[in-house]
């Protein structure tokens, strides 16, 4: 009876040891699971968890506890996320049509990723305490995607405390996440695996219920890196069986009819059909609109956020409205938007921020087992962001870059662990 005893309770003494030996990192791990279950119900609350972050990474970096050294790792994300903000920032002052400083508070939060990953890194927190924040944030998404349905049946669209296409796009890429994180501890830790496999289908649920279509645009990237990476029969194989899988799930779920409703008006569209009264069709006249205004202001485009009144201009030639009277106040993709308000100037530095967060993440640990999660998500963010512009929405982009950083201040803090071992 002894040996029982002793046996059910001692996961619960190095528990406690753990948490006696790293305070911080248990405190860190209960503000991220605040700021993933409040995601879907009270915005506000999630953006003061991000400030607490950025207030700790401060601290630090002024105090001296982290040195500016330790970031150099990701230096190169680091000043390419500075040369977007600089670039969005002369956008503005050069765009014909004025608009206040505020105007760049999205693109402000990439001056801040720094002091998200030096918080982090300070704090120790590690994979596992992710996962058990990452499960907290999926019974809140599917709590509340539940309540919004009036229980299981997905009859109407699910969006939280934000629109439905932020909620969604939201909820998948934390479905990415979690997913990848199933995988990558299968082998060592079940519990963690199972844990991480529970919050993805939570996730999923909710990402489903929000019937936003373009969040599942990023799947194909994903299993194609996976395939054309690792160049393994075993994971080619096992990619395609799960693209096949989520791709069946998806086709017969309340998704289905706009599916083919987005396949059908593209097809129109080719032709010449088409009618720029629905989503997709409005979309592809707004990226036609946008490369418009990129010819016409190819360097830093039209003016950060600027796009709707670039759009009025009838001098710029570049006008466009829906039937309906109705402007656009962004061209619905991160891309296209970009080119139109940055220019080439502006999405130059946006992709050689994404392909920086890939290239550093993976040099920085390459023994590390989740080394692929920082290009997980990236590739998720980058495969959606075709017909979303992340950092129009004020609290999608916020959310996502929370993430990143999250993520690479948990690499960092490994990295500089297994240093001290060798």
């Amino acid at each position: 009876m002894t040996y029982i005893t002793n046996h059910t309770t001692s996961p619960f003494k190095n528990l406690w040891r753990d948490i006696s030996a790293n305070p911080l990192s248990y405190i860190i791990t209960l503000f991220v699971a605040i700021f993933l279950i409040a995601q879907p119900i009270k915005k506000s609350v999630a953006t003061d968890v991000s400030i607490v972050l950025w207030i700790l990474g401060l601290i630090v970096l002024i105090s001296g506890k982290v040195k500016i050294r330790a970031l150099v790792p990701y230096r190169k994300t680091i000043l390419a996320g500075l040369a977007f903000f600089f670039t969005a920032l002369i956008s503005l002052l050069l765009s014909d049509y004025p608009a206040g400083l505020q105007t760049l508070e999205p693109e402000f939060r990439l001056l801040l990723l720094p002091l998200i990953i030096a918080g982090i890194y300070f704090s120790g927190l590690r994979a596992p305490q992710l996962i058990f924040a990452l499960l907290l944030g999926g019974i809140s998404y599917a709590w509340v995607t539940h309540d919004q349905l009036g229980g299981f049946k997905i009859v109407r669209r699910v969006f939280g405390d934000e629109n439905s296409v932020g909620f969604g796009n939201g909820a998948f890429l934390l479905t990415t996440v979690s997913a990848y994180f199933c995988l990558s501890f299968w082998k060592n830790s079940k519990i963690f695996a199972m844990t991480a496999a529970i919050a993805a289908i939570l996730y999923l649920y909710a990402a489903i219920a929000s019937g936003t279509r373009g969040s599942f645009l990023a799947a194909p990237v994903i299993f194609i890196f996976f395939i054309f990476h690792f160049r393994n029969l075993k994971v080619t194989l096992a990619s395609l069986t799960i693209f096949t899988l989520l791709t069946t799930a998806v086709y017969y779920s309340p998704l289905q009819s706009g599916i083919d409703r987005a396949v059908k008006n593209l097809t129109s569209y080719v032709k010449g059909e088409g009618n720029n009264q629905n989503s997709t069709g409005a979309r592809l006249i707004l990226w036609e609109t946008a490369i418009c205004m990129a010819k016409e202001k190819p360097v830093f485009g039209v003016g950060t956020h600027q796009f709707r009144s670039a759009s009025q201009d009838q001098g710029l030639g570049c006008d466009y409205n829906t039937e309906g009277g109705r402007y656009f106040v962004q061209a619905h993709s991160l891309y296209f938007n970009t080119l139109a308000t940055m220019g080439l100037t502006g999405l130059g530095c946006l992709l050689l921020f994404g392909f920086f967060l890939c290239r550093e993440s993976l040099n920085v640990r390459p023994d590390y087992p989740h080394k692929y999660a920082v290009v997980i998500i990236t590739l998720t963010i980058a495969g959606y962001s075709l017909t979303v512009d992340g950092f129009f929405i004020r609290f999608i982009a916020e959310k996502h870059l929370t993430l990143l950083g999250v993520m690479l201040g948990i690499m960092l803090h490994g990295q500089q662990k297994a240093a001290l071992q060798r």
